[in-house]
């Protein structure tokens, strides 16, 4: 028996809204792993590790001061743009819960902007870490060790967030059970359908629809409900009651409705296909020892046709005593069953 499928209704409604909260999520967490550390040569044990935040807070302007060494321009320009990731980031995660195609609309522009700031923020890190390098007032005082995949990590996440927002505000009505999940990425981020996002009605999701085929898909559970359960088991033992009437011996089925006579003359059928069958053997029998004796010398073809004579005869009397047993048989037992 196949299993039937439970709907999960919080799988089904699963739209692009929800990557986009989890691509914020991710980022701010991101933006607080130590990107970049700084270590002091003269002194022993002097490290200190930066993140994103890290800059916006100023504390990597503050072990600069404790070095008495002055921050360049762009440094300066990171620590804004730093601060303006982290509000931005904010931002476009509050403006996300919301279900209004306007508000996305705005929060898709909210975050193109922190996606742009965290693109130069990391290029902006990445270029200073060599001039930091090559400075001949740092030279010999600080060393710096850089982690290149979590500099650009925010930017990457604020980049994959302000795509899901945009598909979001196009595909509003989407969700994970309608099924052809990067046809509708694609038809969202279709160059042609941008001019659409900025009138009060966009026609994309509508189009979308007609041209695509969605179907709703089933989500199982992985551990089934008891009443679930209990519910199967009876199911399936009340078919294998309704199959074994079903596959019963018609005769004994039929044996509590029938009468005593009808039972004796069922019985006596019964005999009867019993004792053709027997009957039909011995032609069979008796056709092959024919064919036999005829692939013989010529000298023995009088004693085969007489054979055959005494063969027929001896059918024609053994058919004759099995009727006659037939007949005793069903007197005798309905004689046995108006005694009973």
């Amino acid at each position: 028996m196949k299993s039937e499928k439970i709907y999960i209704k919080v799988l089904q409604n699963i739209g692009f809204r929800l990557f986009a909260v989890l691509s914020l999520l991710l980022l701010f967490g991101a933006q607080r792993l130590p990107a970049l550390s700084v270590k002091a040569e003269e002194l022993r044990d002097v490290t200190e590790s930066f993140s994103i935040s890290s800059f916006a807070f100023g504390n990597f302007a503050k072990f600069f001061d404790y070095f008495a060494i002055p921050l360049s321009y762009t440094a300066l320009i990171m620590i804004v743009f730093a601060a303006v990731i982290l509000m931005l980031g904010a931002i476009s995660l509050g403006l996300s819960l919301f279900t209004y195609r306007k508000v996305q609309v705005v929060n898709f522009f909210v975050s193109l902007v922190g996606t742009l700031c965290s693109i130069a923020f990391s290029v902006l890190l990445t270029v200073s870490i060599y001039e930091w390098r090559n400075d001949i007032d740092i030279e010999g005082i600080l060393t710096f060790d850089p982690n290149y995949f979590l500099i650009w990590l925010p930017a990457a996440l604020f980049a994959i967030a302000t795509l899901f927002i945009y598909t979001y505000a196009k595909l509003p009505g989407y969700r994970i059970a309608d099924g052809k999940f990067l046809r509708a990425m694609g038809c969202a981020l279709n160059p042609q359908n941008f001019p659409r996002t900025f009138k009060k009605d966009d026609h994309t999701e509508a189009i979308f629809r007609a041209s695509v085929p969605l179907k709703m898909k089933k989500y199982a559970t992985i551990s089934e409900p008891d009443s679930l359960k209990k519910a199967r088991k009876s199911a399936s033992k009340s078919r294998r009651k309704a199959e074994k009437t079903k596959t019963a011996d018609p005769a004994e089925a039929s044996s509590k409705k029938l009468s005593n006579l009808e039972i004796a003359i069922n019985k006596r059928e019964h005999a009867e296909r019993v004792a053709n069958r027997m009957v039909d053997s011995e032609n069979n029998a008796l056709r092959k020892k024919k064919n036999f004796k005829k692939s013989s010398a010529s000298k023995k073809s009088n004693s085969n046709a007489s054979a055959v004579r005494l063969s027929e005869a001896e059918k024609r009397a053994r058919a004759l005593e099995i009727a006659k047993l037939k007949a005793k048989h069903a007197e005798e037992i309905a004689l046995r069953n108006k005694e009973i």
